[in-house]
Order: C-alpha cells, then sequence, then structure tokens
C-alpha cells in the first residue's frame, strides 16, 4: 500500500472533517441546552403573565366599579356645591346689608354726637341718684321700727346734679 499525497490530504480532510463535528455536535448540544432553558422560561413567563392578566383584570373592574361611585357621588354633590354656592351668595348679601347699615348708623351717629353725649351725661346723672338714694334708703333704715314715706324724706339730703358736673368719654376728649 502506498501512501500518497493525495491519501495524505484525504486523511487530514476526514480528520478535520471528525474534529469539526465532534466540536459542533458539542456547540450543538450546549444550543440544545440553552433552547430548553429558554423554553422553560418562556412557559414560566406565560404562568406569571396569566395570573398578573387575571389580576390586572380584576384591578380593572374593581376601578371601574370605583369610577361609576365616585361619579354617583359627584351627581349627589351637585345639588349640595348650588347650595353652597347660593348660601355664599346670600351671606355676601347680608354681609353687604350690614357694611350698609353700620355705615348709616356710624354717619347718624357722628351727625348726632353732642346729642348722644348729652344723652348719656343724663344717663350717669340718672344712675348716678339712683345709687345714691339707694345707699342713703339701705343705711338709714331701722330693723325695730316701719318708716312712712314722711319720715323717710326728711332723714334725705337734698342733692342736685347737673350733667356738667359728670365727665363722660366725650367731655374728656374735647
Amino acid at each position: 500500500m502506498e501512501i500518497t499525497l493525495g491519501g495524505i490530504a484525504g486523511l487530514i480532510a476526514a480528520l478535520a472533517f471528525v474534529v469539526l463535528v465532534f466540536f459542533l455536535a458539542r456547540v450543538l448540544s450546549n444550543v440544545n441546552r440553552t433552547l430548553g432553558s429558554v423554553a422553560n422560561t418562556t412557559e414560566n413567563l406565560e404562568r406569571q403573565l396569566d395570573g398578573i392578566t387575571m389580576e390586572v383584570t380584576a384591578l380593572l373592574h374593581k376601578t371601574n366599579r370605583l369610577v361609576d361611585n365616585v361619579e354617583e357621588k359627584t351627581e349627589l354633590l351637585a345639588p349640595v356645591a348650588h347650595a353652597l354656592d347660593e348660601l355664599g351668595t346670600s351671606l355676601n348679601e347680608v354681609t353687604e346689608s350690614v357694611r350698609t347699615v353700620s355705615s348709616s348708623v356710624h354717619v347718624a351717629a357722628d351727625e348726632n354726637k353732642e346729642q348722644i353725649a348729652q344723652a348719656v351725661r343724663w344717663g350717669s346723672v340718672a344712675v348716678e341718684l339712683f345709687k345714691k338714694n339707694k345707699t342713703e334708703t339701705s343705711s338709714n333704715e331701722r330693723p325695730s321700727r316701719r318708716r312712712g314715706r314722711r319720715d323717710r324724706k326728711q332723714e334725705q339730703e337734698p342733692t342736685t346734679v347737673s350733667p356738667g358736673l359728670i365727665a363722660t368719654d366725650d367731655t374728656i376728649k374735647s
């Protein structure tokens, strides 16, 4: 048997092909394992997505019910909001009326300041006379004997008080 150059080349080519097939088989085996893992992962993802999809669907249903409920409550509150708006308008009108009356009273008080001061002075005189009369009556009474009107008049001293003698805030300021 003669070994020729063409035979050696064929043998080297056959060995190279065997090595290539061996390494290719290893690569294909690893690819097979990787694709198996990818398939398992995809199945797990599908199961998890199914669960998530059901939860999201339930959440959307609850959200829709909640939105419907909020819409119903909003419709029920619309008259309340309208009533509050009207109440606010009424309160503004009342405030404006009170402001107008207050302004009118202030103007009238300014115009009649002297008459008001005189009325206050006379009122103070009346109160002083009442107090003085009350204190003299209570200090002069005797428990053992009842006095008549005539006895009380004789015991009281005559007092004269004029409005000019009593100081008020207006007379002090002026």
